[in-house]
């Protein structure tokens, strides 16, 4: 006998119950369910994502280019924010899976709790109660993909590259976004141990492509081509773009200066992907790819909202030195100073390297609140204290809100008003994990949507 859920509460119940920090590192359990399955070896093209930062724009990039190019592509990535169904997107060009209608949203589209539900028990059947939650997840991501006959499966790693469940699939291309120190507690402790480890995505003589890398990431990429017979490339951070893009005449989809290189990426990826699928790569649809791609969270900019008591804001899932730099650098550039910032982070991000980085961008008051539920999280408490600057601890988001929110009212009235400006202004800024957002987005689920937000 096996698991049967009967309905989505049930299988919410058992996914929580699995623990969603619970890691048991290997492939084997993930493989042998999809082997006894047929969906080891999909009959799309498949590109494994895999890297430290941009690996969720990278993906939407790409995902927004082969939508353009009339593809529909479904995207696996992780972690979701409120519901599980967030960690599969599909991509329509030009209207639903049923009927033709307008483009599906620039996020891409949730499947419904039944299909979930329909992939959940199909997996329990074929020994789906060995599986760990990703594994689990990404396997029913897997079964969803092959039952929705899309024409490109885009899968993103969860963490590392040589156990991670989504290595255990066929790829066709293997793209390394930039790898930089974290999760060293299970990766290493050194540049060169996380980039082996994601290394061991590369398959035997099937091409992989990275963006630039540090010299010590860049040579353990090359040893592990070398070594399984790969060919591997390496993009210049803008060099494939249009001209538009890099001349600022045309906006990315995906705000900040570090998108640019996210994009490169993604359309170097397009290229390779495009003649497996016999699409013919057109330079309008690659320009409406790349300034339609969205993503919640990266760098999102925010209206006030009056009757949500909520100043104008900016919203960026920056979770590690690397990111939170990338963001230090676009604001700067922009001209922003936020008024205010939210931040809390999980203890085994280090916070002291990224404090350097919090305290360049906290220009007004922080406010640190405790995340809830999760194991990891560092105390409010001693995270303001270690921060410095007065930084104010509280026991919940929502306090953190309307503290913000009543020292801007009192400082900065204008930010009450300001509608989506990407350049100026002092936004309250909401930064330092996705665990963070993901409570900001329990308490307001109309920004996950570019049309609500």
């Amino acid at each position: 006998m096996h698991t049967v859920f009967n309905n989505w509460q049930e299988f919410e119940t058992y996914l929580d119950g699995l623990g969603l920090f619970r890691m048991s590192p290997g492939i084997g359990r993930v493989e042998q369910v999809l082997r006894g399955m047929g969906l080891l070896h999909l009959p799309m093209p498949l590109a494994q994502i895999v890297g430290t930062n941009g690996k969720g724009s990278t993906c939407t990039f790409l995902a927004a280019l082969a939508r353009e190019h009339g593809v529909v592509c479904g995207l696996h990535s992780s972690p979701h924010f409120v519901s599980v169904r967030e960690r599969l997107r599909i991509f329509r060009p030009g209207g639903s899976a049923d009927h033709a209608g307008p483009a599906s949203r620039p996020e891409g589209d949730l499947l419904p709790e039944a299909d979930w539900l329909e992939a959940a028990n199909a997996i329990m059947a074929h020994g789906g109660e060995a599986l760990t939650y990703f594994e689990l997840v990404t396997a029913m991501a897997v079964y969803m993909l092959n039952k929705q006959k899309v024409g490109l499966a885009v899968m993103e790693t969860g963490l590392g590259g040589s156990f991670d469940a989504t290595t255990a699939l066929h790829a066709d291309l293997v793209v390394f976004t930039p790898i930089a120190l974290d999760h060293c507690a299970v990766l290493g402790g050194t540049l060169s141990e996380i980039a082996r480890d994601k290394a061991g995505a590369i398959r035997q003589g099937l091409p992989a492509i990275s963006a630039r890398q540090q010299k010590a990431a860049e040579n353990e990429l090359k040893a592990a081509a070398a070594a399984k017979g790969a060919e591997l490339s390496f993009i210049g951070e803008t060099s494939l773009l249009p001209e538009v893009f890099k001349s600022g005449a045309a906006e990315l989809g995906l705000a900040g200066g570090h998108q640019l290189g996210n994009a490169a990426l993604a359309l170097a990826a397009w290229r390779k992907l495009a003649p497996l699928l016999g699409v013919k790569i057109g330079d309008s649809q690659v320009r409406k790819g790349l300034q339609t791609a969205w993503l919640p969270g990266r760098m999102q900019f925010c209206a006030a909202n009056p009757r949500l008591r909520l100043p104008a804001l900016l919203l960026d899932g920056g979770h590690n030195a690397h990111g939170l730099a990338a963001l230090g650098h676009s604001l700067a550039l922009q001209g922003i100073a936020p008024g205010a910032v939210i931040f809390s982070c999980l203890a085994d991000k280090e916070p002291e390297k990224l404090l350097p980085h919090l305290r360049a961008l906290a220009t007004g008051p922080v406010f640190v609140p405790q995340i809830q539920n999760n194991p990891r999280a560092m105390q409010a408490e001693e995270l303001a204290a270690l921060i410095g600057l007065a930084a104010t601890p509280t026991s919940t988001l929502w306090e953190a809100l309307d503290l913000a929110y009543k020292s801007i009212a009192q400082r900065l009235p204008e930010e009450l008003e300001r509608g989506i400006e990407k350049e100026g202004g002092h936004p309250l800024l909401i930064c330092g994990s996705l665990y963070l957002l993901g409570e900001f987005y329990a308490l307001y689920p109309q920004y996950l949507s570019k049309e609500q937000a």
